[in-house]
């Protein structure tokens, strides 16, 4: 049987910059706080939480003058300044391609603009981005939901950072139907792009893939999407714990694919893990 590893699965530049800061600071015994998860993946939080990572709920639970760890997706600045006002020290792990994004959507709200964000309302991303336009953006999941929308100006749109272009491409084209002004800065990360193109052709190329990552994770997620795609047996896994035999039943050539959260021991460990059962 053969293995095929996509050569950019795990840890993506934001990602793993947000956890080299959150170990940095860890180092020194000290208890970090983070509002909501650092990254979306469980297994890494768990390691970290052992080190001294508090992750909280809600602001109100970080103890004045903490030490806090602004997660990788972003969050409202306004929690930022009141953490700030009560002697907190800020450590700013946002993803960078994230932050590029909230001064965009800074930006459109400044100049006047109607700000649309292409993306899961729910996400911990997008929230925090439409905060940075005083969550005054219409968010849209899909391109249906434009024809029921109005808009009294400049249209100004942006992406989540793990969307699919193609519903980047579909949403504009129906904004294009509603107002003439149209303002697009294309804010999907390179690394999720680069990383949704390697799944879609090497579903194309083995019998299953395994795509490994949490699965509150939206980048692992649209990875699943995509494999499915192609009419290939896709399985989404957090764990090699979660493989099971009866998948690799005349199985000749299995892909492996991981989000932008999955850390390299849990790649190994799943490449281990089916070995030995094949």
């Amino acid at each position: 049987m053969e293995i095929i590893i996509a050569k950019h699965a795990g840890f993506c530049f934001g990602v793993r910059r947000a956890v080299d800061m959150a170990e940095k600071a860890l180092e020194g015994g000290r208890r970090v706080y983070c509002l909501g998860s650092l990254i979306h993946n469980q297994q890494v939080i768990e390691k970290l939480e052992q080190r001294g990572l508090v992750t909280v709920k809600d602001p109100a639970e970080v103890p004045v003058g903490s030490l806090f760890l602004v997660r990788s997706h972003g969050i409202d600045p306004n929690i930022v300044k009141d953490i700030i006002a009560q002697n907190g020290e800020i450590l700013d792990a946002t993803c960078p391609f994230v932050r590029r994004a909230q001064m965009v959507a800074e930006k459109f709200h400044n100049d006047g603009f109607d700000v649309v964000i292409c993306g899961d309302p729910e996400h911990a991303e997008v929230i925090g981005i439409n905060a940075w336009a005083s969550n005054s953006a219409k968010i849209i999941h899909d391109a249906n939901e434009v024809s029921s929308m109005k808009f009294k100006g400049t249209v100004g749109i942006l992406s989540q950072t793990t969307q699919k272009v193609e519903l980047l491409q579909d949403i504009v084209a129906e904004l294009l139907k509603k107002t003439k002004h149209l303002v697009i800065e294309n804010t999907i990360c390179l690394d999720s792009s680069t990383k949704q193109a390697e799944v879609s052709a090497l579903a194309k190329e083995v019998d299953i893939v395994l795509v490994i990552g949490g699965r509150n994770s939206s980048n692992t997620g649209k990875l699943v999407q995509l494999s499915e795609a192609q009419k290939t047996p896709t399985k989404h896994i957090e764990t090699a714990s979660e493989l099971q035999l009866e998948w690799f039943a005349g199985v000749k050539k299995v892909g492996i694919a991981a989000g932008a959260s999955t850390a390299q021991f849990l790649i190994d460990e799943v490449v281990d893990k089916v070995e030995s059962l094949c």
